[in-house]
């Protein structure tokens, strides 16, 4: 059984990645400083509730504005066994709220979401129902479903799903066949709010949705971003691929067998290869860094080739920008390397690409050879390390050689790699080549290999390709690692195919949203600053909660968020029960829990 600080702890995470996700970024956070202009008796110059629901509600209109309303309703699954009076919309919006809301598991939904009468209210339910449950059903299904949980011994469900359930035994007994580590879920018994809908209901909704329906809708959404102006006239994309893991027990999961690090085994005085096996999925994203949004997508299993899906994923994201923006360089990493590919990007896309080359290619051994009369570059920039007295500047230099007219990559070209390469009548299509000499990595790194970028784009100046290489590590650090560990990308409802790529796809779409929202944000408030009417002003007015309990203060274009406690505090009141028990909060601990005061 989850106890109430569990609960309330992850209720409170919820709040904090919703705020930091959907609140206002034009301003610049200050928490310290307002802190301590409060508690030196400033007057406050404008304040708003915080509470979840009001994000929401401004997140959800920027939805229905743009049109994603109704495209979402073409997600809704053909096939169920029972109909529903629960409109999918609402389901599709309660499933955006858990992946905004950034839960660790599916199932802490049920006491966070479907438990919260003003984040049920948003999404359409009334009082009683969010107290008694949509269907009686859920009650009947929950008995049925403890008993044989009981009698088996290895399943447990929450105690009080409450929705309209297609099959509640079927759902609940299918966890155990299919092994879904996400279908352990803990008791909360909750006498007061049963919730409209159970765990189980959302599960089988977005598990069922058609992986056409998922491609349509993502493409769909990308499109009327670049509509919208949300993406740079001229895109510098970057593209990777990203291992999504699941447990072998998945169904439907692809399995690949890859090295691990070379480990030193001294009892052998040698290095060692060791491999594992791996099962899950993997995903294709080209990704602008500027907007930091994606551009197209695609999802398979596990075991398929970098290559594979490559010219796929880049000619859905040209057809996604439409004629409103316009791909003009993409980065990739050697995975890739494929000359039919590459030939394609140059004579077919006109896309100028950056890849590094592999160390067994020809064309390395080239590039490196011919450094003698290679056109050469050099940067240094200051940066400083530490902080106050232990300080110091450092000098990071980067020198790059840019090789022009190689003819030793036979594989590039219409026909890629083979035997035509071996004909006397063969000729290779020149390739530029820049052999990277000294960069930070390499300066802590000196026993790493030389690196060798190869390019269709000119090289006369190296160290702009270098840089068009460089920041394809931005998609790797702020969209793969940002969605696993913060979003949670890996934890999908079911431990199933179907749900991994319903859960995958929204995922990288809300993340996409959610960046687009605050850039839309952005617009509005400018635009109201020079005195044109956007609306918005309205939205924000109608969404102020009485309830909330956390507050927005803001001072000038500085913006600080505290408990709804603490202002009366810093203000120079005393609150009795701040967090509903009788405890002393001074002044001074808050002002210490912000940093305005040294502990």
């Amino acid at each position: 059984m989850k106890s109430t600080i569990e609960i309330r702890e992850l209720a409170s995470n919820a709040s904090h990645n919703i705020t930091s996700r959907l609140v206002w970024h034009t301003a610049l956070k200050d928490q310290a400083g307002i802190a301590q202009s409060l508690a030196d008796g400033k007057d406050i110059q404008e304040i708003h509730g915080l509470g979840d629901a009001a994000l929401f509600d401004e997140f959800f209109c920027f939805l229905d504005q743009l049109g994603i309303n109704p495209l979402a309703m073409k997600l809704k699954p053909k096939k169920k066994q029972r109909e529903t009076g629960i409109n999918f919309l609402t389901v599709f919006l309660i499933y955006v709220m858990r992946i905004v809301s950034g839960f660790p598991h599916f199932w802490n939904i049920q006491p966070v979401l479907l438990q919260s009468q003003p984040l049920m209210h948003l999404v359409g339910f009334n009082a009683r129902e969010i107290r008694e449950g949509t269907s009686e059903r859920g009650l009947r299904g929950q008995a049925k479903v403890k008993k044989q949980a009981s009698d088996q011994g290895n399943i447990a469900v929450d105690a009080a799903p409450a929705g309209d359930l297609a099959a509640d035994t079927a759902v609940a007994i299918s966890a155990v066949a299919t092994g879904s580590d996400e279908n352990t879920v803990e008791a909360h018994d909750n006498d007061k709010i049963r919730g409209p809908i159970c765990p189980q209901f959302i599960s089988s909704f977005i598990s069922n949705i058609l992986a056409s329906a998922l491609e349509s809708f993502f493409n769909a959404v990308i499109k009327i971003l670049a509509s919208n102006s949300l993406f740079p006239k001229k895109v510098h994309a970057l593209m990777d691929s990203s291992e999504i893991q699941s447990t072998e027990r998945c169904v439907g999961c692809g399995k690949v067998s890859k090295e691990k690090a070379p480990e030193l085994r001294l009892r052998d005085k040698r290095i060692r290869k060791v491999w594992e096996t791996v099962f899950g999925f993997k995903i294709w994203v080209v990704w602008d860094a500027v907007s930091k949004l994606p551009l197209a997508m695609r999802f398979t299993t596990i075991e398929v080739a970098d290559v594979t899906m490559a010219r796929e994923v880049v000619q859905q994201a040209i057809d996604n920008l439409g004629d409103k923006s316009r791909i003009v360089s993409i980065a990739f990493d050697r995975g890739f390397i494929d000359g039919k590919f590459m030939w394609w990007l140059h004579h077919d896309a006109g896309i100028t690409f950056y890849v590094p080359a592999r160390q067994n290619l020809h064309v390395y051994e080239d590039a490196i050879s011919c450094l003698a009369s290679a056109i050469r570059q050099t940067r240094e920039c200051e940066r400083k390390i530490g902080r106050g007295q232990n300080s110091s500047t450092v000098i990071d230099r980067w020198e790059v050689a840019g090789v022009e007219g190689l003819t030793s990559a036979g594989f590039y070209g219409e026909k890629g790699s083979g035997s035509h390469e071996n004909s006397n009548s063969f000729k290779p299509n020149p390739i530029n080549a820049v052999v990277v000499l000294a960069d930070p990595y390499k300066a802590n790194n000196p026993d790493s290999a030389t690196m060798v970028i190869l390019t269709n784009g000119d090289v006369k100046e190296p160290l702009r390709t270098y840089d068009g290489y460089d920041q394809r590590s931005e998609i790797e650090n702020s969209l793969f690692r940002e969605a696993k560990r913060a979003w949670f990308i890996q934890r999908p409802p079911k431990n199933t195919m179907d749900s991994f790529r319903a859960h995958v796809y929204l995922t990288i779409l809300v993340m996409a949203l959610t960046t687009a929202f605050q850039m839309w944000m952005d617009k509005q408030d400018k635009f109201e600053r020079l005195g044109k009417e956007t609306g918005i002003r309205k939205f924000r007015e109608r969404i102020r909660q009485e309830n909330g309990s956390k507050f927005i203060v803001f001072d000038g274009f500085k913006y600080a968020i505290f408990d709804a406690y603490e202002i009366p505090i810093l203000c120079g009141r005393r609150v009795l029960m701040p967090r509903g028990v009788p405890e002393v909060i001074e002044k001074n601990d808050i002002l210490k829990k912000y940093g305005a005061l040294r502990v």
